[in-house]
């Protein structure tokens, strides 16, 4: 009877132990999707985001996510489409999405303090559109193909201009992949 009460002293000792020292992380507070891949990862990046010092002075104000014209493109998170339309020739779609997103501290401004949460849009240039203005849409949904003639400063091999804007002034832009989950990166040791 001794020897049982141990090894059952035992099992809840390990039964703690874990508990205790193996981490549980915690779910993505938000879902996020590539809108060329539909998943968590982008995919290739033809051109990064490169915001300027000022908003009147040139930049990459998004991502050039390669994919090939007729590609199916997929709303990056569930919202109401804000925009269908062209602009300067381009055809664009634009969503407006309620779930927050958190500033984290390599991405705050001037304007935008870590740990804010701020609502966006997202801009997706040049796509031929199966949704309509005010239609709601959820994540990974199909929002259209990618068009064959991006906008003029864009080469056409450059894919998909994704952008996330700061709602409801549209003047802070945001790199869109801070979107997508972290991913998790593991080292292996180079000798046993």
């Amino acid at each position: 009877m001794n020897a049982h009460r141990t090894l059952i002293a035992l099992y809840f000792l390990c039964a703690l132990t874990v508990l205790f020292y193996c981490p549980v992380s915690p779910p993505h507070a938000s879902a996020w999707v590539s809108p060329t891949t539909n998943g968590p990862r982008p995919g290739g990046i033809h051109q990064a985001f490169h915001a300027p010092p000022h908003n009147w002075l040139s930049g990459h104000r998004g991502v050039d996510l390669t994919a090939a014209p007729g590609t199916p493109i997929h709303a990056a998170g569930s919202g109401v489409v804000a925009f269908v339309g062209r602009i300067a020739g381009s055809p664009i779609v634009s969503i407006d999405h309620e779930q927050p997103v958190r500033i984290g501290k390599a991405h705050a401004t001037a304007h935008l303090a870590a740990g804010s949460e701020v609502t966006i849009r997202t801009t997706y240039q040049p796509v031929i559109p199966r949704v309509e203005q005010g239609q709601r849409i959820e994540e990974g949904e199909v929002i259209g193909h990618l068009g064959g003639t991006p906008a003029q400063r864009h080469h056409a091999a450059s894919g998909l201009h994704w952008g996330a804007r700061v709602l409801p002034t549209d003047d802070q832009y945001l790199n869109p992949l801070i979107l997508l989950p972290t991913p998790v990166i593991r080292l292996k040791p180079l000798s046993p």
